[in-house]
């Protein structure tokens, strides 16, 4: 997802949420059809694990 831009770069963050990071804008394209579904299906998945509480791998304590 392109949060803005710093000079010659846009700023970049996952759909998912985390670290922006810059990038070149010749070097970004839009995501394909395929990759935003992808993307959105994980994101929905890991909001409904979150919500049942289903613990994550590596995670510890009550589930």
């Amino acid at each position: 997802m392109v949060m803005g831009h710093e000079g010659p770069y846009l700023q970049l963050r996952p759909l998912s949420g985390g670290r922006e990071w810059d990038a070149e804008p010749a070097d970004v394209r839009p995501l394909t059809a395929e990759e935003l579904l992808r993307a959105r299906l994980a994101e929905t998945n890991e909001r409904s694990r979150t919500g049942l509480g289903v613990k994550q791998p590596g995670e510890r304590g009550r589930a």
